[in-house]
């Protein structure tokens, strides 16, 4: 495929001011804040920083409550763990392994005041009820997104209904930005020019003109939040570029992987004791990954059974998703 000439990675080495937070990276932001309909987006180094600003918007701590799935990546848990505040673990539907409403709101109390939601292995949460649930209890709304870019949940783009949506372009991703990176998408673009200042050590430009550019120093150390502490976050701008390409190709990915597990599920057809994951209307699955729960009782099988059967004898390597967080 010919790489569109102003999104040429070998170009931005050659030729660009800056390989930190620059051009490229506010190319990608903008791109990527049409392609999900949010109201800003901000690139960072990974799913996991971008979870860690939102924990900082969702303005919990010691005292309060959040509820989070138990059945996901630690990356979902840890910046709010962090905090301070109480984490209640939410239950999953078995048939589709993601949160319900119904898990949500048995565990809503006075203290709530957030609630993260995770479009686990790719496919897309059940978001109207669920928002109707955070709605009717004032809940900050983080959708983790890492394993579910470019999903749709009836033809609107995840990370697009909470307050916060958590993107990841890691290696595994179904995109990468050379290995690691991540995108912060807001409805509120307040919380863009914060998560600015936030994710490169609180350094920002000084306002208004100065006699001398060098007076007093290059930048401002800013407080974008009292209280709250920067990080370094930041993208590299070869990174944001190779964002950009594959963004373009994000829909034509998704549908291959789709296209992939559909000849792997039809394979799989004459064995039922395999169950894979129901997806029901109105959600999308862009198959980050294709997990499979396995229903041996009737052979007096288990699942450790299987597993070792296809890497004895196959040498094909199964993982168990995920430890109970």
């Amino acid at each position: 495929m010919e790489m569109p000439a102003d999104i040429d990675g070998y170009r931005v080495l050659r030729e660009a001011n800056t390989l930190a937070t620059g051009t490229e990276g506010e190319a990608f932001e903008k791109e990527f804040t049409q392609l999900i309909g949010c109201g800003d987006a901000v690139a960072v180094s990974s799913c996991s920083s971008a979870l860690e600003l939102a924990a900082i918007f969702s303005d919990i701590g010691p005292g309060d409550e959040v509820i989070i799935p138990a059945h996901t990546f630690v990356s979902t848990a840890v910046p709010f763990a962090r905090t301070g505040e109480t984490i209640k673990w939410a239950d999953i539907d078995p048939a589709t392994g993601l949160t319900s409403a119904k898990s949500v709101r048995d565990l809503v109390t006075d203290r709530t005041k957030a609630l993260i939601v995770v479009h686990l292995y790719g496919l897309t949460a059940d978001m109207d009820p669920l928002m109707s649930a955070a709605q009717e209890h004032n809940l900050f709304v983080i959708e983790d997104c890492a394993q579910a870019p470019g999903a749709r949940y009836k033809g609107r783009r995840v990370g697009s209904f909470g307050d916060v949506g958590c993107y990841s372009f890691h290696t595994h991703k179904n995109i990468t930005t050379l290995g690691e990176g991540g995108m912060l998408a807001v409805r509120d673009p307040a919380h863009g020019r914060a998560a600015r200042r936030l994710r490169w050590m609180g350094n920002w430009p000084f306002e208004g003109q100065r006699e001398h550019y060098w007076q007093p120093t290059m930048s401002d150390v800013v407080e974008p939040i009292p209280g709250r502490w920067p990080f370094n976050f930041c993208m590299g701008e070869p990174n944001a570029a190779v964002g950009r390409l594959l963004i373009q190709r994000l829909d034509q990915i998704n549908e291959q992987r789709r296209e992939q597990a559909r000849r792997f599920i039809s394979g799989l057809r004459d064995y039922p004791e395999l169950v894979f994951q129901t997806v029901p209307e109105g959600c999308e699955h862009v198959r980050h990954l294709m997990p499979a729960r396995y229903e041996g009782q009737p052979y007096r099988k288990t699942r450790d059974d299987l597993i070792g059967i296809l890497y004895n004898q196959y040498k094909i390597k199964c993982v168990v998703h995920y430890w109970p967080a």
